[in-house]
């Protein structure tokens, strides 16, 4: 008998029957339970002008509630007295800084947010779930668009979030 049968012995399962029969059977294990084993792969995008830095802490432990955190980011203008609160604070939970150069623009920081999740949902197919923290309603199409693709879009919200935004994600946590 090979390796894998005195394996099978040893544990007192059946010599004859194969490994692959047990442990990577989709019948065996069930779409359902492979699903709740996998680590979701989650990306967080925090919008810098509308959600205040002092629930930096909350949004960093929602994201990593759903599953493994792969990168968080937020985002503002470069020379905005209004979101320099944030400087500190992503340096003090690794999130990366998108700051935007040139002149204010209308919606020119959510564009950008918008514009990333579009490129990281054709580019990066690990992600799985998509936090953004907001309160614009502005995101309600990339969160439908996201919810197309087969991935969650979660909205981290406060009291005064949109309430358009809160209705078209798969999910809405408080922070």
């Amino acid at each position: 008998m090979g390796d894998d049968a005195e394996l099978y012995i040893e544990s007192g399962g059946d010599p004859t029957t194969l490994i692959e029969d047990y442990c990577w059977n989709d019948d065996y294990y069930g779409d359902s339970y492979q699903n709740t084993m996998k680590k979701k792969n989650t990306m967080i995008f925090i919008d810098a002008e509308s959600i205040s830095a002092n629930h930096c802490s909350k949004i960093i432990g929602q994201g990593k509630s759903l599953g493994e955190l792969y990168e968080s980011r937020y985002y503002a203008l470069q020379n905005d007295l209004g979101t320099e609160a944030w400087r500190s604070v992503a340096k003090q939970y690794s999130i990366k800084p998108i700051l935007l150069y040139g002149r204010p623009e209308p919606n020119k920081v959510d564009c950008k947010i918008i514009k990333d999740i579009k490129y990281i949902l054709e580019k990066n197919k690990s992600i799985d779930i998509f936090c953004i923290a907001s309160r614009d309603s502005d995101f309600s199409e990339i969160v439908q668009y996201i919810r197309t693709k087969n991935k969650k879009a979660v909205i981290l919200a406060t009291k005064n979030t949109s309430l358009k935004l809160k209705n078209v994600a798969s999910e809405t946590k408080g922070i």
